[in-house]
């Protein structure tokens, strides 16, 4: 197996799929470019893992790669037989991009490191995630400043980073600082490369602070608790592990209690998100129950949302406050896939903590794997209040991925091997010479590449061309840009809207039909449909009867 050809493959998916925006140029300046990324690095890997299938195929990874393949099975039956239009679940909602395509090459990618995990690689890519959260921590303090060079639209702080929101941003940033954390407690190394973690660490609180996010403080604290426990655990103050361990359960009991306003926590940390995260999670379980087996259908949470919400959740703040996705990762997919495939995805991370366990057990205190561990539990963490969204699921994918690999590759040691910090400067280190890649595998990556291009490139190209059609002020162009492949309802609503507000009903209401034709679940274009002149009192009342059926507790509906 060329490990260092899909190490690097994998390296430079996940720092560009954090790091790659596209405001200039597409619609979707976050998502879109994110799945281009990861689905190119993920078919990459899986055409290097299938060429080499010796390797691959082993036997000590039989447990991990039975697990992953019903993964992506139940994936296809879903996309199959779940009855939501196919493109999006195949390419994902607008705004979102986590359909069949994401988590394939996301699952690619987690196989990828659990075959080539190693020493080598585990220092490899914890250096990596600290780059990517230095330019994190780096472009969050010019938001911060007022010297960002994009202008973002955005009601909340402007401290938003990479990924398009500071919820996301904070609990990135904290990601890092948990690693940071990690290396300055490492043995052996200089006061000043502890002194530059602790300063990077302390630009990360900086940025988290800037952002108005708890998100990302109470991801940073956990996951410094965790390196602390691990720490202690393997010191001479190790008889404290169990006191630390009570004491940190004890604190994240109180924590989860004050964010949902119990408790004597909860004037600090509850906030009126936390009840319309109720109002999806309600919604989620409710998809979930209904449609045991299949879901609702790859990244369809927002299709069925206003038909299973509440009555007390369409009054609180208006019929119109939406959501398409239930801010809870295993939600996400218990509503979107049913039971099977949350009830696997809960196996695989299973697999991951028992593998975490084993080898904490058996080694002393690596800061590379505590940390990376530690960030492992943060991301779980801050994935029971947020959705799945790219540039912060790669990270935890790939590491999963890193941890089990690390326990199998490595189960033949006795002897522990302390992973030296990553050097942030001042240091010669000896390079290693790269073997070259062989012509097999090279052709075999190459044509992963292409598939991954072909099934992830569509929805941002479509996105730059509806954004360049939009600016052109050409209305048959506009017109034009709404049927634009891979088809997309926000496309059709967006344009329909635009042509109406410029009184061309006759316009709009083509492209109304035509959206309704494929998405006739959309209860945004129904609604469009019932306000254009154009419509006959037929199709006007046929449109109300669809917004009842898709929200039946609307008030403002008849």
């Amino acid at each position: 197996m060329e490990s260092s050809a899909i190490g690097r493959v994998i390296g430079w998916t996940a720092i560009a799929a954090t790091l790659l925006v596209t405001p200039w140029a597409s619609l979707d300046p976050i998502n879109a470019p994110k799945l281009a990324v990861i689905a190119l690095g993920g078919f990459m890997t899986l055409g290097a893992l299938l060429i080499n299938g010796k390797a691959f195929f082993a036997r000590k990874y039989r447990t991990v790669q039975v697990l992953a393949g019903l993964f992506v099975l139940d994936l296809i039956i879903v996309l199959i037989f779940a009855g939501t239009n196919f493109y999006q679940e195949f390419f994902g909602t607008f705004g979102r991009s986590t359909g069949f395509v994401a988590y394939t090459a996301l699952t690619a990618l987690f196989m990828g490191a659990v075959i080539i995990a190693s020493t080598k690689f585990l220092s490899g890519f914890a250096r990596v995630l600290l780059i990517a959260g230095g330019l994190s921590i780096g472009y969050g303090f010019l938001q911060a400043i007022g010297a960002d060079p994009v202008k973002w639209v955005n009601q909340y702080s402007p401290v938003i980073g990479f990924l398009g929101n500071p919820n996301f941003q904070s609990s990135f940033v904290g990601f890092s600082g948990v690693l940071a954390f990690a290396f300055i407690c490492a043995k052996g190394i200089k006061q000043s490369t502890r002194s530059a973690y602790g300063a990077y660490l302390a630009l990360a609180i900086f940025i988290i602070v800037k952002t108005n996010s708890q998100q990302g403080l109470l991801v940073l604290a956990g996951g410094i608790g965790i390196v602390t426990i691990i720490w202690i655990s393997s010191s001479r103050f190790k008889v404290a592990t169990i006191p630390a361990l009570i004491t940190s359960g004890i604190g994240a009991i109180f924590v989860a209690l004050g964010c949902l306003n119990i408790g004597p926590l909860a004037s600090l940390l509850y906030k009126a998100s936390v009840t319309l995260r109720g109002d999806y999670w309600r919604a989620g379980w409710k998809m979930t129950i209904e449609h045991p087996f299949l879901g609702v259908g790859l990244d369809s949470f927002g299709e069925w949302y206003r038909r299973t919400r509440t009555l007390e959740a369409t009054l609180r703040n208006g019929p119109e406050i939406t959501s398409n996705a239930a801010h809870n990762v295993l939600l996400d997919f218990s509503s979107n896939g049913g039971f099977p495939l949350v009830i696997i995805y809960l196996a695989l991370q299973m697999l991951v903590a028992i593998s975490a366990i084993k080898l904490l057990k058996r080694s002393s205190f690596d800061p590379a794997l505590a940390g990376l561990i530690a960030v492992w539990i943060a991301y779980q963490a801050q994935s029971i209040i947020s959705l799945n969204q790219l540039g912060l699921a790669v990270w935890g994918w790939i590491i999963s991925g890193l941890v089990i690999g690390y326990e199998i590759n490595t189960r033949a040691q006795e002897t522990s091997v302390v992973v030296r910090p990553p050097i942030i400067k001042g240091r010669n280190v000896k390079k290693s010479v790269n073997k070259g890649v062989s012509s097999k595998t090279f052709v075999s990556m190459v044509a992963g590449g292409v598939i991954g291009l072909l099934v992830g490139l569509p929805p941002f190209v479509a996105s730059a061309q509806f954004k360049s059609a939009l600016k052109s002020g050409d209305a048959l162009r506009l017109e034009n840009s709404a049927h634009l492949w891979p088809y997309e309802p926000m496309r059709y609503g967006q344009v329909g809207l635009v042509l109406r507000n410029n009184k061309l009903d006759a316009q709009a209401q083509r492209v109304v039909d035509a959206g309704l034709l494929k998405f006739p679940n959309e209860f945004g274009l129904w609604s469009l449909a019932s306000k254009l002149s154009t419509a006959t009192p037929e199709r006007i009342a046929e449109a109300m009867a669809q917004m009842k059926r898709l929200d039946p507790n609307n008030p403002d509906l008849s």
